[in-house]
């Protein structure tokens, strides 16, 4: 009778036991406003039409959740004309969904240290892939393989958020890792004053309180141009002039220099602006020859929103007296 009593005992234990299930995916969700144009047109196969002037992102890539390999993504991106004064497309927009795989490509021929993620890689004519600049922070890729250059007003730039939504606070790279282009070329070289000028918006609150410059509450945006300057014999790096948001009051004006080091990359190209009267110091890390990163004073990288992110594109630049225009072709990397 005691047998049969354990037996039973056993198998009403095992009925009412929760049953085992897998551990979740893990989850990293990437959002960005790009410009809509003919590069990212032909990049994500969206329709000819006048009426896209910007892209708003929303990439989530799932990965396995002990191994952590690639698994699938699902990407909502909403084009359309933008709303004016406002971060909203007019009308909603036009909301396209894509689902699949993806996969991790570890380093190149020209950069052995770049980690690329792809989107359908099966689907060569449909494929997207995205440079991982670190943990928090990926940028698209043309078809070449090149860093897609952004304009005054939005970036290529995709930023991590936590799983509340928000913005991740923690950026990371691994030592020794390396940002590039994937497709380098020889250095600019040119007898002009002007070594690059480059635009973007980024987010207020960083930044503000990195250079102890107060902004209202509700600010939502930070404009900036950026010139900087060099020696036209030696190409040395002279000084530079900073417009923007933060200085409407005076034009930000100071001497650069170029270093080396991040703080979690030791070889990283980093342009450092220091102004004397203002008694303010900024970071840059340049990606390729055309796009900048701002980095805070521990040289680490800023990680923005949905709406803006913290990446300087190259403007085109024609200098008087010279015939040397600065276009956005790609050039030299880390």
């Amino acid at each position: 009778m005691s047998i049969v009593v354990s037996i039973l005992s056993l198998l009403i234990g095992l009925s009412i036991s929760p049953p085992k299930t897998a551990p979740p995916f893990i989850v990293e969700t990437f959002v960005a406003t790009s410009p809509c144009d003919a590069s990212s047109n032909r990049q994500l196969k969206l329709p000819e039409t006048p009426d896209c002037e910007l892209i708003k992102w929303s990439l989530t890539l799932y990965r396995e959740p002990i191994t952590m390999a690639p698994g699938t993504y699902e990407l909502r991106f909403v084009y359309g004309l933008a709303e004016q004064g406002t971060e909203r497309l007019l009308q909603g927009g036009t909301t396209i969904d894509r689902k699949g795989k993806w996969t991790k490509i570890e380093g190149t021929r020209s950069n052995p240290n770049a980690v690329i993620y792809q989107l359908d890689p099966d689907k060569p004519s449909e494929s997207v892939a995205f440079l991982k600049i670190n943990h928090s922070l990926l940028h698209l890729l043309d078809r070449d393989g090149r860093l897609m250059v952004g304009n005054a007003g939005w970036s290529y730039t995709l930023n991590l958020t936590d799983p509340r939504g928000e913005p991740s606070v923690l950026p990371f790279v691994s030592r020794g890792e390396s940002i590039s282009s994937t497709r380098p070329r020889s250095p600019v070289t040119t007898a002009s004053s002007v070594f690059g000028s480059f635009v973007g918006r980024t987010p207020c609150a960083a930044i503000s309180r990195q250079l102890n410059r107060p902004v209202s509450a509700d600010c939502r945006k930070l404009k900036w141009d950026l010139t900087l300057y060099q020696n036209p014999r030696t190409l040395a790096p002279t000084g530079y002039k900073l417009n923007g948001t933060l200085y409407r009051d005076r034009l930000g004006e100071g001497t650069w220099r170029i270093v080396k080091g991040s703080r979690t990359n030791a070889d990283a190209v980093v342009y450092q602006l220091y102004s004397a009267k203002r008694q303010e110091t900024l970071y840059f890390l340049k990606a390729d020859d055309n796009i900048l990163f701002f980095l805070n004073r521990e040289r680490d990288f800023l990680v923005g929103d949905g709406d803006f992110s913290f990446t300087l594109n190259r403007a085109e630049t024609l200098e008087k007296g010279s015939n040397k225009r600065y276009s956005s072709a790609p050039s030299s990397s880390l």
